[in-house]
């Protein structure tokens, strides 16, 4: 081999080498590049996964924090209505306070002006605001008291006076005001002497106006209360005559 030829093969060598090492270094760096790439996703991955977690975490904490606040709006709303009902007792007991209240102030002004018309000497309608319009259960103890008093006072003896009123009525032919007093009288006491008289004369004031079914139902009445009254016979016969 000659110089040429020598210098030839080293050129080539040489070429050959320079090369190959750049091939190594290209391959080197390639791998190098593609490692960092690989970190790269890696690390991607890994936040891509730490975000994932933490937002599985947000998400649960939401849910449970979502979960508390509906049960404190659950409470709040059961507070609001058991606030609601109890309202609703208070005044209720408010309103009934006011009514009883006021149902003991009526009886107890009815009360005074009965006492009034006692003192007056108008005992009629004394007894009869006592027996018709005072309600007992609103009067406390000196009222009733006082209640009782104006009662046993005045209530025969109106029921007397509502007799004799009756009766005079009745010979006036002034049957209407007859039958009120009359059954006045009866309302207040219908076990005195006079009471089978009010039934008797009640149903002539009836049959005077005509109306003959209240007739025949006083003289029944009659019969029926007052088995041993004098008008037992009288009754029986204007019965007879009237309606058989």
């Amino acid at each position: 081999m000659n110089n040429n030829d020598k210098k030839t093969v080293w050129v080539y060598a040489v070429i050959l080498f320079t090369s190959a090492f750049i091939v190594l270094l290209i391959t080197a760096y390639s791998q190098i590049k593609v490692n960092k790439n690989i970190d790269e996703v890696r690390n991607k991955l890994g936040s891509t996964e730490r975000e994932k977690s933490n937002f599985q975490m947000s998400l649960s904490s939401a849910l449970a924090e979502n979960k508390k606040l509906n049960e404190k709006i659950q409470a709040l709303e059961k507070e609001i209505e058991n606030f609601k009902i109890s309202e609703e007792k208070l005044e209720k007991e408010l309103k009934d306070f006011r009514n009883e209240n006021s149902l003991k102030f009526e009886n107890y002004e009815k009360l005074i002006k009965a006492n009034i018309c006692y003192y007056d000497g108008d005992i009629k309608s004394c007894a009869l605001i006592l027996t018709r319009e005072i309600n007992k259960n609103y009067l406390e103890s000196d009222a009733m008291q006082l209640y009782q008093k104006l009662l046993d006072i005045t209530i025969r003896k109106a029921a007397q006076e509502f007799y004799y009123d009756g009766y005079e009525y009745y010979k006036n032919k002034d049957y209407d005001k007859a039958i009120e007093s009359l059954k006045n009288s009866l309302s207040l006491v219908d076990n005195e002497y006079y009471s089978d008289d009010c039934y008797y004369f009640i149903g002539y004031s009836y049959f005077r106006k005509g109306n003959l079914n209240s007739v025949k139902e006083a003289m029944n009445t009659l019969l029926e209360k007052y088995p041993d009254s004098t008008y037992k016979k009288d009754v029986e016969m204007f019965l007879k005559a009237n309606f058989n």
